[in-house]
């Protein structure tokens, strides 16, 4: 993690010790952790689904299957995308959000090249043959030192 003296850290507001994060840092971060949530409009709601995901050719990838994600995915459908990190004895962490548009992979030669990342769901009782590309069109991220 960035301290407020890296590049990567830019200050918001002092007393809270809140920063904003440059796009380099909100990628590490992005290949730091496995799992995000994903939200996105379905049937006249917002929905919220956690994700396992990697970060791969500047877009986020997932598997699924036949449903609400795929279905937003098939539309091509504007989402928001975030991955997090809080230290509750320390009272730090950050936030990366992705804004982008949904894409379902059907390039049979890019569906191999994310089969070989060994991506597996972590909801196994299903196998997810579908995979997903998030395009981002916005990347932003926060810190709280």
């Amino acid at each position: 993690m960035t301290s407020s003296n890296d590049p990567g850290y830019v200050a918001i507001d002092v007393t809270s010790k809140m920063g904003v994060l440059d796009d380099t840092t909100c990628v590490e971060l992005l290949e730091s952790t496995p799992i995000g949530r994903i939200g996105f409009a379905t049937d006249d709601e917002l929905l919220v689904l956690p994700i396992n995901f990697r970060w791969y050719e500047q877009s986020v990838v997932f598997r699924t299957l036949e449903g609400h994600k795929l279905a937003a995915a098939a539309e091509q459908q504007h989402v928001c995308f975030e991955v997090d990190h809080w230290d509750a004895d320390k009272r730090t962490g950050w936030s990366v959000v992705v804004q982008g548009v949904t894409h379902e992979v059907t390039n049979w030669a890019e569906e191999a090249r994310l089969d070989d990342l060994g991506l597996v769901p972590w909801a196994r009782a299903e196998w997810r043959p579908v995979w997903v590309r998030i395009e981002p069109t916005m990347i932003s991220g926060r810190v709280l030192r």
